[in-house]
Parts: structure tokens; sequence; C-alpha cells
């Protein structure tokens, strides 16, 4: 009986989707009643929400101009480079059964030019006490990461997310999620493609996360929202780097790297939120620490500390920031028909290696610190639009003026001396249904 429901419920979906653009509104069958809605996507529900799908995707396309320190490794070091790609591509399905069961399926391409099923995963959600999630999911960590990518209010996020690894992807996990009107608990634990030693075993290496939120003032869309996190990568004699991007992707997805432990026995992270919101000005700002403890190849002490934070500010034109009180994050604005948003954003880091933690290359041969016993400091000035047109078109155009202190400007790489700082101007054309 069961197969027998879910075959005819699928039937009976796949039928209205496949006919679902001569239909407008709402549509209601006989029997278990279907509901459709095509606005923003396809979904397709029984009417006491006991089962129901949703198909989803997504569009990012991106076009970059930078130059400097982030455009080493091109043909023309350091010099103006402009590249074009997809930065995400994402088609996806996810729904309830039995009224207690959500699942989630999505295939995503990225611009490192892979295609993989990045989400796959069951929650039950029928206990009081909240939600388990297991398979392979995003865990909410941070309140730029929690908001969805489609949301976020730069092209990119801060970069000091770079330097964090509580905000990546499971591989696998297990996660437990309870929310009330205006706050919410999370504990995870997953495996995020990490192994136990060679001496030690076979088996994965697993993380553990920790998140709580929590808005003393909430009114609307006015709020005030606190949050901290905590990580630990739990490693096991495994390899720990801090590297960076600094906001800024290219088609050779070029990264510096200011710390390189290759036998890591501490890993741990944590990340302070804080956030406003009244009418349309919105600001927001996040610190972090990672401590990262053990020895390189030759068994020399090798730890890297690193902090930071970044400040942000926007304000909206003719809508305003949604906030979802239950996930902690921000998310799409009330009226998507021609609204406008600007916002500024300062961002700063500071990497403390030792001398036998920093890599004998940044990233590329010639790139090199100036003082091995001295720190690196990353800091970004971003500024930006985004224009949303429509409930599915979002267009962003940012400017990034960046630098790193430390980097040895004597040095050569293809013949012209080391930049330590640049420039980009990023664009992205956005599609979500």
């Amino acid at each position: 009986m069961i197969r027998k429901h879910l075959a005819g419920f699928a039937a009976s979906a796949l039928a209205l989707a496949v006919s679902a653009q001569a239909f407008a509104g709402t549509v209601s069958t006989d029997g278990p009643d279907l509901v459709i809605k095509t606005k923003g996507g396809l979904e397709v529900a029984t009417t006491d929400k006991a089962f129901s799908f949703k198909l989803g995707g997504k569009l990012q396309w991106d076009a970059t101009q930078f130059d400097g320190l982030m455009a080493a490794d091109q043909n023309k070091p350091f010099d103006d480079t402009f590249n074009t790609f997809i930065r995400r591509g994402e088609i996806s399905l996810e729904g309830t059964a039995y009224s207690d069961w959500d699942w989630g399926l999505r295939l995503s391409y990225d611009d490192t030019d892979t295609t993989e099923v990045d989400r796959a995963f069951i929650a039950y959600t029928g206990l009081d006490a909240g939600t388990f999630t297991i398979g392979r999911f995003g865990g909410d960590y941070g309140l730029e990461n929690t908001t969805s990518s489609s949301w976020i209010t730069a092209i990119e996020r801060p970069f000091m997310y770079d330097f964090l690894n509580g905000d990546e992807d499971t591989k696998f996990g297990v996660n437990f999620k309870h929310s009330g009107d205006n706050y919410g608990l999370m504990a995870q634990i997953g495996h995020y493609d990490t192994y136990e030693s060679a001496d030690s075993g076979n088996d994965e290496a697993y993380g553990y996360t920790l998140r709580a939120h929590w808005a003393p003032y909430l009114n609307g869309t006015d709020v005030i929202h606190l949050g901290a996190n905590y990580h630990s990568s739990n490693p096991d004699d495994d390899r720990a780097r801090a590297r960076t991007r600094m906001g800024i992707r290219s088609d050779n997805d070029f990264r510096l790297t200011f710390g390189d432990v290759r036998v890591a026995d501490k890993d741990v992270e944590w990340v302070l939120e804080s956030g406003a919101q009244f009418g349309a000005f919105r600001a927001q700002a996040e610190y972090f620490q990672r401590q990262i403890s053990g020895e390189n190849q030759a068994g020399v002490k090798s730890d890297v500390d690193l902090s930071g934070y970044y400040a942000q500010v926007s304000y909206m034109f003719n809508g305003v920031r949604q906030y979802k009180a239950a996930d902690g994050k921000w998310d799409k604005p009330d009226n998507m028909k021609g609204s406008w948003e600007i916002f500024a954003r300062y961002e700063s880091s500071t990497i403390d290696a030792d001398a036998a933690a920093i890599p004998g290359n940044l990233g590329l041969a010639g790139i090199v610190a100036e003082n091995p016993n001295d720190e690196f400091k990353t800091k970004a000035m971003v500024v930006g639009v985004n224009y949303f047109a429509t409930p599915a078109v979002r267009m962003s155009l940012n400017y990034v003026d960046y630098q790193v202190d430390n980097i040895n400007t004597s040095a050569l790489v293809g013949g012209k001396r080391v930049e330590d700082d640049g420039k980009a101007i990023i664009g992205r054309l956005q599609y979500v249904f």
C-alpha cells in the first residue's frame, strides 16, 4: 500500500509538472488533493502537507577584472586580468514524506569545474525538542555563512571564512537543531573528507560544531541579532592550512597560503556574530579566532594562530531584508521587483605563524614572506550595489581593494616585482527558481 500510494503521488506529480506551464495559481485534484505552485519554482504538495516535493535551481554567472597580488599566477603576473565563469549552477529537489520526514537532494557545479551531489539528506521533524538531520548537508555557522549564497550581501562572503573550517559542507554528518521564536541551538558531528593517521587506522575523522543565536529584539523586520559558534576539526595528525582568495575568484582559483601545519594535533576555532536592522538600514560584524598546533614533516613545532573580523553596513531602497529568527540568518528582500541595495564592508585578519609553519612559497614560487618571524595581515575594503529586478533575477556589482602585509616585494615572479596589493571589479548575474 505504501508503494502504491507513493507511486500514485509521484505519477500525479510528474504529470502535473509536465503540464505546469498551462496552469496558473493553485490546482486541486480528486481524492488525495494536490496543490501546485509554479511561482518561484515548481512545488507539488498534498493539501494536508503530508507529502510534497519542490524543484529548484540557481545559476550565478560572474565576470571579474582584477590585478595585483591575486593575479600573480597569470601569464603576465600582476597585470590586469579578465575572467568569466559559472560561479554556481544548482538543481535541487526537496520535500516531505509522511508529515515528519524531510529530504533533499542537490546537484551542484561550481567554478572548480566539478559537478557533484553536494546535498543528500533526510531529516526527522516529528520531535518537539528539535530536528535531526543525517547525510550530506551544509551546516549553519556564522551569520553571513548561514545566509544562502543567493541572498548574501556581497558577491563573495567575507574572506575570514576562507580561514575557517566550520563553514564547510559535510561529506557525512548528523545534526540536531532546536529553534524557538527568537533563538536557535545547533550541535553537529561531521566528516569533512579527512581520515585518521596511518598509525591510528583507516576510519574517517569527524569534527564537532556548535552554534547558538538569539534575537533579543525582534519586531517585524527590525531585529538585533547575536550569535556564537565553535568548531573543532579534531585532527589526527592531519594537514591544516591557513589559505585565502582575498574575496577574488578566478579561472585558476589562486589562493595565498600563510600557514601549513603538516601534522596537526589541534585545530579549534570560534566565531562571534552580531547584526541589527532597523527599517532599510542594516549593520553587522563578525569576529573569529582559530588555533592550529602541530609539527612540520621534520618534527619541528609549527603553530598558527589566526584572528580577524569584518564590519558591514547596507541600505535598501524600495524594500527591506527579511530575517529568519528560527535559523538566525538574513533572507531575501520583502520586495524583489525593482529594489536596490548599497553596502560597504571592511575586513581584516591577522595570521601569526611559526617560521616552521610558513611554506617556502605562499602559493606560487617567488611569493615569500618578508620576515618569517613577523605576522601576516590581510585587509580589504569592499563596496557594492545589488539590484533585485524580479524574484528570480539579481544583478550585483562589487569593487574590492585589498592589501597583504609582510610580503617580500623585492622578489620576482616572471621577471616582475611581487606586489602586495591589488583591486578587483566583480559583476554577477543570478537567476534563482
